[in-house]
């Protein structure tokens, strides 16, 4: 306001500067009409004005556009804003739904003694009957995009210097892996242990390039940083994944088949080398 007031002043005084300085008497014709002995200045300073009004009132269209499209630009950011809110809270309400409903699996298997009581995850002595249920709902459920497909991968983690730990010192390992490999679990999915170090995943609704990619994030969890035990020592990994995928263009009804590609892939990322993964088709 104050910026505006002095600018004000100061074209008010060359305003008058000028009038003062070109006080001459002209006759002004305008087509049929005429002005005698008009001031010099007083002429200019109207055309002057006149100029700037009607410049101002052919730039107020635009203006206008300008602003009505800014507003619609609002409008619609806090529609898609409002629309956002709305999927987040779906999102979390699946999410949660989601974790209740695993949270009672896990409570279910573990009262049938299915746990591996050192990770709290799913003993691999069940993988076998947990495959060969999924591959009888990809069958038998053709059209439920849940079953499209069936992956497995194999998890081997080890430590990049081996050492002579103990066998507490292994399980607290295998605890802090397991909580990683939870924490980036998807929802179709279900970790297993062998109690040895060894961690297998099984999935749903996937096909070989999306098992590699979510492999690839499980590798780059563990091995990126030095992983921290319960006791705050700090272990660094190597990690080599070995996985298979079926689906109903590349069926197999024997889960056997499925385990033992998996064991070829893993083996296989190893001979490769450190921090090596490898995902392939599987069918009969």
């Amino acid at each position: 306001m104050a910026l505006f007031l002095i600018f004000a002043l100061i074209v008010a005084f060359f305003a008058i500067a000028f009038a003062l300085q070109n006080d001459q008497l002209v006759t002004i014709n305008f087509f049929i009409w005429q002005l005698e002995q008009q001031h010099l200045a007083t002429v200019l300073l109207l055309s002057s004005g006149l100029g700037v009004l009607f410049g101002l009132l052919v730039t107020i269209p635009a203006f206008l556009k300008r602003e009505w499209r800014i507003s619609r630009g609002k409008r619609q950011a806090h529609s898609l804003e409002d629309q956002l809110l709305v999927k987040q809270k779906e999102v979390d309400s699946q999410t949660r739904k989601a974790t209740t409903l695993r949270n009672s699996y896990q409570t279910l298997l573990q009262s049938l003694d299915l746990l591996d009581h050192t990770t709290s995850l799913v003993s691999d002595a069940a993988i076998p009957r947990i495959i060969r249920a999924l591959l009888q709902q990809m069958k038998m459920q053709p059209l439920n995009e849940q079953f499209q497909a069936v992956g497995l991968l194999l998890i081997h983690p080890q430590r990049q210097q081996p050492d002579t730990s103990d066998l507490k010192q292994d399980q607290a390992l295998w605890l802090a892996i397991a909580h990683v490999l939870q924490r980036n679990l998807t929802v179709d999915a279900w970790l297993f242990s062998n109690n040895q170090g060894q961690f297998t995943c099984s999935l749903t609704g996937l096909d070989v390039k999306a098992v590699t990619k979510y492999a690839e994030t499980i590798k780059v969890a563990l091995s990126d940083q030095p992983l921290t035990l319960q006791d705050g020592t700090k272990t660094a990994l190597d990690v080599n994944i070995g996985g298979v995928v079926t689906d109903l263009e590349h069926p197999t009804e024997r889960e056997e088949l499925l385990l033992s590609k998996a064991e070829e892939a893993l083996a296989i990322a190893k001979k490769r080398g450190r921090n090596r993964l490898l995902v392939m088709w599987v069918t009969d």
